[in-house]
C-alpha cells in the first residue's frame, strides 16, 4: 500500500536525506545520492525540487525559518532571559544534526548560500542587538554596543559549532555558560 504523503511531508524527508549526503559529500553530492537516501523516485525529487541547489538552499531556509519561528516565541521573555535563550536555540539547533553543522560549513563554499548567509547573519545581530537595546530601555541591563554584543555571541555560538564538527567529544554547552558570563559581565548582570 503507497503512503500519499503531503508535499510538506515530501519535502522535510528529501531534506532530510539531502543532510546526510552534503555532509558525506559536500557540494559534489549528486540527485541520484539524495534519491537513494530519500528512497523515493528521482521523479519524485525533481517534483518538489528544481535541482540540486534548490535542494541546497532548501536546508538552509528550513534551518533560517524554525530557528526564527523559535526565537519568535521567546520575545514575551525578559530581555536577558531572551538573549540567552536565543544564543542557546541557535547553538542547539545546529548540533542538534551534527550532519547539519558539517552542511553548515558548506553554505559558505556555494555563492547565493553565502550571500543568503550574509544576509541571515545581519538579521540574526541585529534581532540580538534589538534583545539587547529593550534590556537597556527596561533597565535590566547597562548601555553596551548592543551591535557589538550581538556579533561576539553570534561568534560565540559559530566558535563552539566548529569546535564540536572538529572534535566529537568536545562539549559545547560548558562553553556557551561560560561564554554567556562573559557576556553577562559586559551586560553588567
Amino acid at each position: 500500500m503507497t503512503s500519499h504523503a503531503s508535499a510538506d511531508e515530501r519535502r522535510a524527508q528529501i531534506l532530510e536525506a539531502a543532510v546526510g549526503c552534503f555532509a558525506e559529500k559536500g557540494l559534489s553530492a549528486r540527485m541520484d545520492d539524495i534519491v537513494r537516501a530519500s528512497g523515493l523516485s528521482k521523479g519524485a525529487l525533481y517534483f518538489h525540487f528544481a535541482n540540486k541547489d534548490e535542494i541546497f538552499l532548501g536546508l538552509f531556509e528550513a534551518y533560517d525559518a524554525r530557528m526564527m519561528a523559535e526565537w519568535d516565541r521567546l520575545d514575551a521573555l525578559p530581555p536577558l532571559d531572551a538573549l540567552r535563550s536565543q544564543g542557546e536555540v541557535a547553538l542547539a539547533q545546529l548540533l542538534e544534526i551534527r550532519a547539519f553543522g558539517t552542511v553548515w560549513v558548506e553554505f559558505f563554499r556555494h555563492p547565493t548560500a553565502r550571500a543568503r548567509m550574509a544576509v541571515l547573519y545581519r538579521s540574526v545581530r541585529g534581532r540580538l542587538a534589538a534583545t539587547i537595546e529593550r534590556g537597556i530601555e527596561e533597565g535590566s541591563n547597562q548601555r553596551v554596543d548592543a551591535l557589538g554584543v550581538a556579533a561576539a555571541l553570534t561568534a560565540l555560538v559559530e566558535g563552539l559549532l566548529l569546535q564540536a564538527l572538529v572534535d566529537p567529544d568536545f562539549d559545547a554547552h560548558p562553553g556557551w555558560n561560560a561564554g554567556w558570563g562573559a557576556i553577562g559581565v559586559q551586560l553588567g548582570v
